[in-house]
């Protein structure tokens, strides 16, 4: 099992980038009141949330949670797994994975993490010229298209950057105030841990079977490999997302990352997505085992 695990850890390296330039409970998520402010005030806040996860292509991303699991399948059956299986593991995804409920899902989570005062200083960041250019930036930047570009040249993307060790040094600052690393490889062990656990939920009942916990714990202890392996390909995509921010304006969006806001976005809301994402998994692969019972009578 464990090696199994591995693979397809590292089956998820560059398709877990997708959508994490800004951003990788449930029944938290749905059910958390906001506080006990006006409603009008409550309603301002909601659509700003909204507002913002598309402006830092957030919505996208969970858009494309069926596409990612459908890119790892793929990866999957070149592995061995049963062409039957996986058409059932991706119907139950696109199931699991609906936007009508992990969009306000995800803008429960970002309310709680950023607050009002916070809210209000992203929503204000993305009014500016330079917030409008990450914006479109990110926009492009979760594509399929270009993660797949950034996978197949990041030699040469990291060629290039090392000729200016100015701008070496503020793209490797934004990976790191960012936690763009920590956030896309919790984002890879989620999706692994969601792969993995589908195939096992797929598995006859018997003597040792993993249960849901145990294969977390064996899909946790890759991580240090997958970080590694990931390290490379999140400097090379943040430097080709933001290839067209000059030097002063990557200087900017630094110190908008370091501020309290930045933090509550980076750190705070960044964890409460990881757990969120992990909640997932486990459904998945409890979909799926439904769906298995129910073909099999």
């Amino acid at each position: 099992m464990k090696k199994r695990v591995q693979g397809s850890s590292q089956g998820y390296v560059w398709v877990c980038l997708l959508g994490l330039s800004l951003s990788g409970v449930t029944a938290a998520a749905q059910a958390q009141p906001i506080s006990d402010r006006p409603e009008a005030a409550v309603k301002q806040d909601e659509e700003a949330g909204r507002w913002l996860m598309t402006q830092m292509g957030l919505l996208e991303s969970l858009r494309q949670m069926p596409e990612q699991l459908e890119l790892g399948l793929q990866q999957a059956q070149a592995q061995g797994m049963p062409p039957e299986l996986a058409k059932l593991v991706l119907r139950s995804g696109r199931e699991v994975y609906d936007l009508k409920q992990l969009e306000p899902q995800a803008l429960a989570l970002l309310l709680k993490s950023l607050g009002s005062e916070h809210l209000q200083a992203w929503t204000v960041f993305y009014k500016t010229p330079l917030g409008q250019k990450v914006a479109l930036a990110d926009i492009e930047g979760n594509s399929v298209q270009t993660t797949a570009f950034v996978f197949e040249n990041a030699p040469k993307i990291m060629t290039e950057l090392a000729t200016d060790s100015a701008r070496l040094a503020l793209v490797q600052s934004m990976v790191d105030v960012t936690q763009f690393l920590d956030r896309a490889v919790a984002m890879s062990m989620a999706q692994a841990l969601a792969m993995e656990w589908a195939m096992v939920s797929a598995m006859p009942e018997q003597p040792g079977k993993p249960t849901f916990r145990e294969l977390q714990d064996h899909v946790e202890a890759q991580r240090f490999v997958v970080r590694s392996q990931m390290a490379q390909l999140a400097l090379a995509h943040t430097a080709h997302v933001r290839k067209d921010l000059t030097t002063v304006e990557l200087q900017q969006m630094l110190a908008q990352a370091i501020s309290p806001s930045g933090q509550a976005l980076f750190r705070d809301f960044g964890k409460a997505i990881e757990q969120w994402m992990k909640q997932y998994a486990q459904r998945l692969g409890q979909t799926i085992s439904q769906a298995l019972k129910k073909q099999g009578a």
